[in-house]
């Protein structure tokens, strides 16, 4: 027997055990970039060590907390009360212990009536083809009829008076319009009223509380007819 051989052979030590390949190059890179976006959006940061073997393990965890913070603007827009022309309204312009402001202009159509409101109301009406939505109409007939008005701290009253174009009785009918004060004296002049022409009424109502408007029926267009309506067309009381 060779004893050199067969002590050669138990003393040779065994081969040693072979070292594990590394995980490839691209596998790395792809994981790297699916831990980057994970980690970004608060998922589990994953780090794979290519020495340990492949185990993914977790190294750590990252959260993403985003604020939001809402802002509202408001815009103030001009009141609906504001007139066209920029000036406030008084508190109330039918209330006759408000003082309205200088040069300011109210229609009479805006005013409440405080006699003779059966016989006037505020309607838009045309005289001669031309519309006036701030109207105010009124019935005449041969006795008078009136409307009493406060104009307390007013100057002056205007208006375009004429038949209305869709009276009764319209064509032919003649009237006459006075304004008075509220002892019963005439102030300005009285204005004819008729279908076929349009007149301006200004009359200086100054220190007046009150004015009554009285539209009397001078002639009727046809017989037996015993009245008609005429307006006062955009009538406007002027502080």
């Amino acid at each position: 027997m060779n004893l050199d051989k067969q002590q050669r052979d138990t003393t040779e030590p065994p081969p040693a055990p072979r070292r594990q390949r590394g995980i490839p190059r691209w596998v790395e890179l792809l994981v790297l970039a699916a831990t980057a976006v994970g980690g970004f959006f608060g998922g589990q940061v994953v780090v794979i060590n290519k020495d340990s073997g492949g185990d993914a393990k977790p190294s750590a965890e990252a959260t993403v907390t985003a604020t939001v913070t809402a802002t509202s603007t408001v815009t103030a827009s001009p009141s609906d009360t504001t007139l066209s022309g920029g000036e406030p309204p008084t508190d109330d312009p039918s209330d006759p212990s408000g003082s309205p402001a200088p040069g300011r202009r109210t229609f009479l159509a805006d005013l409440g009536v405080v006699d003779g409101g059966g016989e006037a109301n505020a309607s838009p009406a045309t005289l001669l083809g031309h519309s006036y939505p701030k109207a105010v109409r009124l019935n005449c007939d041969a006795n008078g009829q009136s409307a009493v008005y406060n104009v307390s701290g007013y100057k002056t009253l205007q208006a375009s008076v004429g038949i209305a174009s869709d009276s009764y009785n319209a064509i032919g009918s003649v009237g006459s319009v006075s304004v008075t004060s509220a002892s019963g004296n005439q102030i300005g002049r009285p204005v004819e009223t008729r279908s076929s022409s349009v007149t301006k009424l200004s009359v200086d109502i100054s220190g007046q509380d009150q004015v009554k408007i009285t539209c009397v029926m001078t002639k009727t267009g046809s017989e037996g007819n015993s009245y008609f309506t005429t307006a006062l067309g955009d009538a406007v009381l002027i502080a």
